[in-house]
């Protein structure tokens, strides 16, 4: 069987589609530069008030006096964890929402691909729990850290 040419009409409604996407490109760039020279030109004809206070360029610490030199400073390991860890669970409902959806219609098939998907999901949960991850403050002691008693022989235990 020989395979056609995509009529004109075919490759107008292609490039159609393509063409949503650029416009949709040029309102996502025009709409923040557009609000932002606004805000400029704004301060620049005293539009909107300008009054610089030290409080006001002081760094932010969630309501507490800042500690040592306003700098970048390393931050701790666990806020990126626990980011880390929710991006993960939480791309997870992503995926399992279009498959809830369409759950009758995409078989038993689909069925098993998300009982798999959980499966892995559950045991990177219940790995990432047992090793202490979700655990905010790792002063407190953990199960997996603390080492096993050294067994006693029955002679040992009778003398």
């Amino acid at each position: 069987m020989r395979r056609t040419a995509p009529s004109m009409a075919t490759m107008d409604d292609y490039l159609r589609q393509y063409g949503f996407i650029f416009i949709l490109g040029i309102v996502a760039v025009l709409v923040p530069v557009s609000v932002l020279m606004i805000s400029y030109l704004g301060t620049k004809i005293r539009a909107r008030p300008f009054r610089p206070n030290p409080i006001k360029y002081d760094s932010y610490e969630c309501g507490m006096d800042t500690t040592g030199a306003v700098r970048w400073e390393r931050f701790n390991v666990r806020y990126y964890r626990f980011a880390l860890l929710f991006l993960l669970f939480d791309v997870e409902v992503v995926f399992l929402f279009p498959w809830a959806t369409q759950a009758g219609a995409l078989g038993w098939g689909a069925f098993g691909a998300v009982l798999v998907f959980v499966a892995l999901m559950l045991v990177g949960w219940a790995y990432e729990w047992r090793r202490g991850g979700m655990e905010w403050d790792e002063t407190l002691p953990q199960l997996a850290a603390q080492p096993l008693p050294e067994p006693v022989a029955v002679e040992q235990a009778a003398a």
